[in-house]
């Protein structure tokens, strides 16, 4: 059974709009290497079914006044903080709709790392995320504008993290459907880590266990140093 494609840009949208990969990285150094290895999703967080492709990324709308911190506070980190992102991994059975994908980041320091957390922290993101869907392809042929809720379990994960997840109804095979879209950002020691994650029906049943992974791997990267 094939769902429609318009799920598949789903999977582009949270870290498109909050944690954007365009343009190169700054100068990695080994710990930062070593960081940015263990922050990216790979293949082995995943199902064995599931495929991947270079990761992709939109422009998001400069017009949301809500997202005009966030934007300034990546362009920033974009030019001056090594960074690398996942390939975007999917379910095929889904035709795209359930993905994961994830950008880590390696600051100076835990200050400097928790700072840039706070843009991703309060109502501000959580509407920036709102608007920028409500306004994609994929919103636009919603049957409702996007509802947007906190993540709820993310006690323990990592030093300090933060979450929202969108609702949106979208049409599989003429009915509305309920698709969920998760961004996750964690702070770990010296680094961000920023997750997206997608699914329709409910939640991604994955996605905490990829994030205890990834989390799992940063933190021993950087006791290992």
């Amino acid at each position: 059974m094939r769902r429609t494609r318009i799920l598949a840009p789903l999977v582009a949208v949270p870290l498109a709009v909050l944690v954007a990969f365009a343009g190169p990285a700054a100068a990695e150094s080994k710990s930062d290497k070593a960081i940015l290895k263990a922050g990216v999703i790979t293949k082995d967080d995943v199902p064995a079914s599931w495929t991947s492709k270079k990761g992709s990324s939109s422009e998001p709308d400069r017009s949301i006044r809500e997202c005009r911190k966030i934007r300034a506070a990546i362009e920033k980190a974009k030019k001056n903080q090594p960074r690398a992102d996942s390939r975007d991994f999917s379910n095929p059975i889904t035709d795209g709709a359930t993905s994961a994908q994830s950008t880590v980041y390696a600051f100076k320091d835990a200050t400097a790392a928790g700072k840039f957390l706070a843009n991703f922290q309060g109502d501000a993101a959580a509407t920036c995320l709102q608007k920028s869907i409500a306004k994609s392809p994929v919103g636009k042929r919603a049957g409702a504008p996007p509802t947007v809720s906190p993540v709820t379990d993310l006690q323990g994960v990592g030093d300090e993290a933060a979450g929202h997840e969108l609702t949106i109804d979208v049409p599989v095979q003429g009915q509305l459907t309920p698709a969920f879209i998760d961004f996750i950002a964690v702070r770990v020691g010296r680094a961000f880590v920023g997750f997206g994650f997608t699914n329709v029906g409910e939640r991604i049943p994955e996605g905490p266990g990829v994030v205890q992974a990834v989390v799992a791997r940063v933190a021993d990267a950087q006791a290992s140093k």
